[in-house]
Parts: C-alpha cells; sequence; structure tokens
C-alpha cells in the first residue's frame, strides 16, 4: 500500500478510537462515583462509604432507617428500631434518645437549625421535636387512618416555615400539617402513580415535592397543585431491576439519587432526563433504605440538603 493512502487509514482509525473513549467515559458506571452515608434496614448497618466503594465507617443498630451526615465534621445521625443515635466523627456516641414504648417504632429523624431533632413515633402516632438533653420539647399528634404500628410514618420532615410534611406510608399519602397538627394538604391517588408503603418525601427549593411510592417502585415529582412534572418508573430504565423504592436525595444539579430495599442494585444516579449516571449493589450489604451523599456544600439542619 502506498504510503499517502495509509495516511488517510491512520487518521479514520484514531477517529474512531477518539469516538469509542469518549463512549466510555460517558458510559454509565457500574459502582460509587461519591462518597456517601447510608443505612441498611435489615442488616442493622449504617455505613460511611468511601467514593471508592470501600467501607470507612460501620454503626450497629436494629433496623436503621433515616440517616444524616451533619456539617463540619458533626457526625452521622440516624433513626432505629427504638430512637436516634449520633456518633461524632470519630465514632463515638455523642447522643442517644430511646421511646420508653418498648412497642414503639422509629424510622424518622431530622436534624433542625435550633439543634432540635425531629422523630416520629409509630406508637404514639405523634411528631416530636427532642432537644440534645433528650428533652421533648414539641409534640404533634399525626392519626392515621389505618391502625399500623410498623407501617405508621416513614420518612417525615419539617419544612423551614414550620409545616411538617408526613409520609403516611400505612395510608398511601403524604399529609402536610401545620405545627398544631391541622391538615393544609393531602397528596395521593394521582392518576398513573402506585403508591404502596411509600416511603420518603421531599419538599424541593421550588416548591415542588418528591416522593419514592415504596413497592410502587416511582419516583415522583409534582408542583403545589399536584401535577406530575418528573416521573421515574421501572420500564425508564430496563437496565434496573427496581425493588422497593426507598430513600431519594435531589442533587443541586437537578439528578436524582436512589436506593432500593429490593431490586438489582441497591443505589442509583439519574438525570431529569432520566440517563443513568451510575449504579451500584454493596457487596455486603441487604436493603438500602436512606441515604445522603457526602460531597454536597450545604448544612442538612438548615434544610440546604433535599433528602
Amino acid at each position: 500500500m502506498k504510503l499517502k493512502h495509509f495516511f488517510p487509514l491512520i487518521m479514520i482509525a484514531c477517529a474512531f478510537a477518539l469516538i469509542n473513549e469518549a463512549h466510555v467515559e460517558a458510559a454509565e458506571v457500574d459502582g460509587p462515583k461519591r462518597p456517601f452515608v447510608c443505612a441498611d434496614f435489615a442488616k442493622g448497618e449504617v455505613n460511611v462509604v468511601g467514593a471508592d466503594g470501600v467501607i470507612k465507617q460501620t454503626f450497629k443498630a436494629q433496623n436503621p432507617n433515616d440517616v444524616w451526615a451533619l456539617p463540619d465534621g458533626g457526625g452521622v445521625l440516624f433513626a432505629w428500631r427504638r430512637g436516634v443515635k449520633l456518633y461524632d466523627k470519630d465514632g463515638k456516641l455523642a447522643f442517644e434518645w430511646t421511646s420508653p414504648d418498648e412497642k414503639d417504632e422509629i424510622h424518622t429523624c431530622q436534624p433542625l437549625a435550633d439543634g432540635n431533632i425531629l422523630i416520629a413515633q409509630n406508637g404514639p402516632s405523634r411528631l416530636i421535636e427532642v432537644n440534645r438533653d433528650g428533652k421533648i420539647v414539641k409534640e404533634v399528634a399525626v392519626k392515621s387512618t389505618r391502625d399500623d404500628l410498623h407501617m405508621r410514618f416513614r420518612m417525615c420532615r419539617k419544612l423551614p416555615g414550620g409545616n411538617y410534611l408526613c409520609m403516611i406510608s400505612c395510608d398511601n399519602e403524604i399529609r402536610e400539617i401545620d405545627p398544631e397538627g391541622k391538615t393544609v394538604r393531602t397528596i395521593k391517588d394521582l392518576p398513573g402513580v402506585e403508591m404502596a408503603k411509600p416511603h420518603a418525601v421531599i419538599r424541593l427549593a421550588n416548591g415542588n415535592t418528591l416522593f419514592s411510592t415504596g413497592a410502587g417502585c416511582m419516583a415522583v415529582e409534582v408542583d403545589k397543585n399536584d401535577n406530575i412534572v418528573w416521573k421515574l418508573d421501572r420500564t425508564d430504565l430496563p437496565g434496573i431491576e427496581m425493588g422497593f423504592m426507598t430513600g431519594l436525595t435531589r442533587l443541586p444539579n437537578g439528578n436524582t439519587v436512589i436506593c432500593f430495599y429490593q431490586g438489582s442494585h441497591h443505589v442509583i444516579e439519574v438525570t431529569p432526563q432520566k440517563e443513568l449516571v451510575w449504579k451500584w449493589r454493596l457487596p455486603t450489604q441487604e436493603s438500602l433504605v436512606s441515604i445522603q451523599l457526602l460531597d454536597q456544600d450545604g448544612d442538612a439542619s438548615k434544610g440546604e440538603i433535599f433528602k
């Protein structure tokens, strides 16, 4: 072959190589891209995981659920079967509150800006705010239609204006109540949305509400009029077997991180266009129910982390 004919072939080969390399770089990652803290309900562990997928810290507790990383090395706060625990950055227990009711179940905790902690008690069917001395400083009764101790509440949130978002899982509804407990909004029975033991609910900065539908395997975002503005379900990611959908996090770039109690993967991140960014199944874990990424700016106690 003459040299003048050989150079075009080299250029074509190089072009294909660049295209292929770009395709590989843009492809979904089967492994974590970010460090995070997560709760494994069935295994009874809260784990701090590095971006390399290696578990850095583990805290043992019965049925942990809602988990938070506090700002400036403030430690890890999480709900467990009978209460809440806070471990400092060195892994030492810094705070603990335990329900006096042995039949109680706790699935919600939230660090608040005043230093108090929001807790949802499934047994007494109420929200409480507890200070760092362990004293209950506020109580709001929230009655469910069904009397279901285990499934009454999943993740509940106090909003910056003082209202509360309650995921009343046993009733398959989200209820927003004011500080006195009066219902001001109910989200349920949305067209095309299967609420089946729903799990997480978040009020976003734009005023929309993002939630996971549990066994319905959907992530749904609605506006203030309950119009669906975004939804992710099994059909959107055919390479992912979606099981029971649990914790959610909405990132500043608009992506959504989702974890699963069951399915082919424990964690996924998707873009607003429903493109898969990364996916992962922790080798030693069983059932993830809550997650917070650790490389985000913002103070979780001031509502700057949307989870």
